[in-house]
């Protein structure tokens, strides 16, 4: 039997893509080209479109599900052992049913997103074009609706969200969909990097700009500036940027919880650093609280998202620390530490973080070390870049719109960087020059 010989993805542990039904090859497109426009109005029902991509392809191949998720070897025994351990720390969360459902649901993404990125990596290469395009015209749809949206006064999100004309609508409620957009944007950019399409390439980055910058959050601009510096160096380095990346979430889960100053210290860096926005002071002063808060249950932890449910995390700011100028409404831990890995200390103790760092060290080791080419690997390290400023500065670590995020820019990143496909795009298959094969 002849097969054609592929290039290796940087996500995906096979090499070799097997032959994939149409049905899954229209579903992932049929979600690449959602996953943008829902996000910018509704970021939320980006977890049910997942589950609903995972369920069009177990229905499909309900004899691959299974070997898809075997595939992904280390990566599923490691999210299996984090979900387990995730379950366990129910017993002593002070929110056990919610801590329970939390870790099967986790299981539940994983699950999903396992069979998804499995599914996508072996797309054949018309599938594979046709999925390329939807996530473009998914994006220009987004991007379109945002620029339209801001100069008709906000007007499809006040329709989406019943919001009163005369109320503002303040530019975080566009946070969560232009942090997709551009987490979206890597595997786009794969796409277009793979087959030299240079000019669609820089159209590319400024229709992401444009919402970035406009709209989104300090985190958010500091993750584009962070990734495309990650992407160039690592054409050339792949495997420094990935142990930088991975020094970050080190330090975020074992130096922070130590290092984080208190009061006083916010205090001062408040008064040398006047320009410095609300959030970032209230950032400080969630992060000095969990430190503490770890501390009094160092080895195993809280419970899986308990941090909602700590004692005294309701507590205001002024009132923990009086030295900080901060609005009343400011809480000592609303609902997360806005740290992923700090969420890992503080609610799964030692044995989660050391889970999640393995986990974390096994993405990476297999992006910087795989065979892919230079700049699909590169484009890679970026995507990771991005989601690791946006996960230690921002959301929470179980947010299930997040996770959702994570594993649909992962699955199109994994099988859109390929080159191998690239005289099937935008052209149709029939003009395409046949494979090379090897026989057997």
């Amino acid at each position: 039997m002849n097969r054609p010989r592929m290039t290796p993805s940087p996500l995906a542990a096979r090499d070799t893509p097997l032959p994939t039904p149409r049905l899954p090859g229209a579903a992932l497109s049929l979600a690449a080209l959602a996953a943008a426009p829902l996000a910018v109005f509704a970021p939320l029902a980006l977890a049910p479109l997942l589950a609903l991509l995972a369920a069009v392809l177990l229905a499909a191949r309900p004899g691959a599900a299974w070997a898809e998720m075997r595939a992904q070897g280390g990566l599923f025994a490691l999210l299996a052992l984090l979900s387990l351990w995730a379950a366990i720390t129910a017993l002593w969360s002070p929110v056990p049913p919610h801590s329970l459902f939390e870790a099967l649901r986790f299981l539940a993404l994983s699950a999903a997103g396992l069979l998804v990125l499995g599914t996508a990596a072996a797309l054949g290469d018309e599938d594979a074009a046709r999925t390329g395009r939807a996530l473009l015209a998914g994006i220009a749809v987004a991007v379109l609706l945002l620029l339209l949206d801001r100069w008709d006064d906000d007007l499809l999100v006040r329709a989406i969200d019943r919001i009163p004309a005369a109320q503002f609508v303040p530019p975080a409620r566009y946070d969560r969909g232009v942090t997709v957009l551009l987490l979206l944007a890597w595997p786009a950019a794969a796409l277009l990097a793979a087959r030299r399409r240079w000019l669609g390439l820089a159209v590319l980055a400024v229709a992401i700009a444009l919402p970035v910058f406009a709209w989104a959050s300090h985190t958010c601009k500091l993750a584009v500036v962070l990734a495309v510096s990650a992407t160039l160096l690592a054409a050339r380095l792949p495997r420094l940027v990935a142990r930088l990346l991975l020094a970050g979430v080190v330090l975020g889960a074992f130096v922070l919880p130590l290092a984080a100053p208190g009061g006083a210290g916010i205090a001062a860096i408040q008064r040398r650093l006047p320009e410095l926005p609300g959030s970032a002071i209230h950032r400080l002063a969630i992060w000095r609280f969990t430190g503490d808060a770890i501390a009094r249950r160092p080895l195993l932890g809280w419970g899986m998202d308990a941090a909602r449910a700590l004692p005294g995390g309701q507590t205001p700011v002024h009132r923990l620390f009086p030295e900080i100028a901060i609005g009343p409404e400011a809480q000592a831990l609303p609902l997360h530490p806005h740290d992923a890995a700090l969420q890992w200390r503080l609610e799964l103790g030692l044995p989660g973080a050391l889970l999640g760092l393995a986990l974390l060290v096994l993405v990476l080791e297999r992006l910087a070390g795989g065979r892919a080419p230079r700049w699909p690997r590169a484009l890679a390290l970026g995507y990771a870049a991005a989601a690791l400023t946006v996960a230690l500065l921002s959301f929470g670590a179980w947010q299930a719109w997040w996770l959702s995020t994570l594993w649909l820019g992962a699955a199109l990143l994994a099988r859109l960087g390929r080159p191998d496909d690239a005289a099937t795009f935008p052209r149709s298959t029939a003009a395409a020059p046949p494979p090379r094969a090897s026989g057997r």
